[in-house]
């Protein structure tokens, strides 16, 4: 499966859009998005997987003219302002989407989504369906939907190729709720008459959720719990004084060698296993205490946990505790992506 971006015919575009659009239109009608705390997710116009670092860099004129093409970033020019989405926005000091607000954020980062196929040049999108925490946040989900447009056009140029596009509608979905549908769908769920489960595990928060046979969120039962960005920052500190460093590690490269599972930081290679092994520790206690007191009246009927996300092998100590009653998919960090493609 092709998880990253395909190189483009490079990205330097004219600074401003002049279109006598639609010179050739196309019509999608869905488009699925996962703008997360560490990867932005979406399937492109081939309905080929597509997976970036979700951080974002806005650049100056001159900056921008000295960049190089990176095939796992996406560089971006709208209203008048310059932005590389991806990789080479961490290598630049960008912002990461979880220090800041990912919905706050949508607006710039789903255009690394809004791509019409090979010959097209306007793109008219009948729904975009969107990832959120919670869907009854109001300032979340205005926040989203203010990505609708249409009847206007918006223009933006992306990777060098100039783009008109409307959005009719955007669907704010809970981030559990495609994995559960489709966890039922394929028969992950062994019991499916009882109540069962979705843990997503991400950078920015950890959201465990327990739905009944029709998919109805149990919502007393709902745990949230820090993703990996604070078991990252606890690290960074510890790293500092145990290597005695002039400077604070960064958080998504400690972040990156936990996803690897070699954890060396930086070019030094500066080992943490240790500390994480601890760290960690502590982070699934805390998490199975509160899951214990959360479901306490549920686990009678409690099916199964399908457990996702970017950091879902922080929970193979709880499966492996529970039997199978916890249980990790094949490639995690991907299964609520995949969801939502097949959700009706």
């Amino acid at each position: 499966m092709n998880v990253t971006e395909t190189p483009q015919n490079g990205y330097h575009g004219k600074g401003s859009v002049d279109l006598l659009y639609p010179q050739a239109g196309q019509t999608r009608a869905r488009i699925v998005f996962d703008g997360g705390n560490r990867f932005i997710k979406w399937l492109d116009p081939d309905n080929k997987l597509r997976c970036i670092p979700s951080c974002v860099k806005e650049l100056s004129e001159s900056q921008w003219k000295r960049l190089k093409y990176d095939y796992q970033s996406v560089f971006l020019e709208v209203d008048g302002k310059r932005f590389v989405i991806g990789k080479l926005a961490q290598e630049l000091g960008g912002e990461p989407t979880f220090q800041k607000s990912k919905c706050e954020l949508a607006e710039i980062l789903v255009l690394v989504a809004i791509k019409p196929s090979s010959g097209f040049n306007h793109l008219r999108v009948e729904k975009l369906c969107i990832a959120l925490p919670n869907s009854l946040n109001s300032d979340d989900v205005n926040a989203v939907r203010r990505i609708a447009n249409h009847p206007l056009t918006r223009e933006f140029v992306r990777n060098g190729h100039e783009i008109s596009y409307t959005v009719a509608d955007v669907e704010p979905i809970d981030e559990t709720y495609p994995a559960f549908l489709y966890a039922q769908k394929q028969g992950f769920y062994q019991f499916p008459e009882a109540k069962n489960a979705v843990w997503d595990i991400g950078g920015g928060t950890s959201i465990a959720r327990l739905y009944t046979p029709n998919g109805t969120l149990i919502h007393d039962a709902e745990v949230i719990l820090p993703g990996t960005k604070q078991l990252a920052q606890q690290i960074a500190a510890e790293l500092k004084e145990a290597y005695n460093l002039d400077y604070s590690p960064g958080l998504p490269e400690i972040m990156d060698a936990i996803e690897r599972r070699d954890y060396l930081y930086g070019i030094d290679c500066l080992n943490f296993w240790e500390i994480y092994d601890r760290s960690a520790s502590h982070w699934v206690e805390a998490a199975r205490s509160e899951i214990r007191s959360k479901w306490a009246s549920h686990m009678p009927q409690l099916g199964h946990v399908l457990v996702v996300g970017g950091s879902a092998e922080l929970a193979r100590p709880i499966c492996e505790a529970t039997g199978d009653r916890f249980f990790i998919p094949d490639q995690p960090q991907f299964f609520n992506i995949i969801a939502m493609a097949h959700m009706d």
